[in-house]
């Protein structure tokens, strides 16, 4: 079953494609398309022209749409690159620096009580219960329970 597609949204994106390849035109002599995108302009404005549409799967873009998401955003790019405007690189960021950081108060370190303090030199902390004892269990028979 074909797609209904507008016929102004063809006419749109095929007057967008042949505005892109007049600027690419008349920027001969300077950085131009590569083959990959000279072929993607090709093949879209074939498809266009032939079904109206540059597309076929309803999950690639809206069912009206003469072109794709990513049909449109490659295009758009294009027409950047043809205007002279290329990609601009990602920005690395500043990262973690100390001379960025300040901080608004001086924070006090955490509250934790060191028992060591407490005694008085010379004196060793007891240990809070008895050590447990090593080798084999020791099994003792209670007297009582049940006569």
């Amino acid at each position: 079953m074909p797609r209904e597609v507008d016929p102004k949204k063809t006419r749109k994106a095929l007057r967008r494609l042949e505005r892109t390849r007049r600027k690419i035109a008349e920027k001969q002599g300077e950085d131009t398309l590569s083959e990959w995108e000279d072929d993607f302009i090709n093949s879209v404005g074939d498809r266009l022209e032939t079904y109206g549409s540059a597309f076929n799967d309803p999950d690639k873009g809206k069912l009206d749409e003469a072109l794709s998401g990513l049909q449109a955003v490659k295009l758009r790019e294009i027409e950047k690159k043809a205007d002279g405007k290329g990609r601009k690189p990602m920005s690395r960021g500043k990262g973690f620096k100390q001379s960025s950081f300040k901080p608004k108060a001086k924070t006090p370190g955490p509250r934790v009580r060191d028992i060591n303090e407490d005694l008085e030199s010379g004196e060793a902390a007891e240990p809070l219960s008895p050590p447990r004892p090593t080798g084999p269990p020791n099994l003792r028979v209670i007297k009582g329970g049940d006569e």
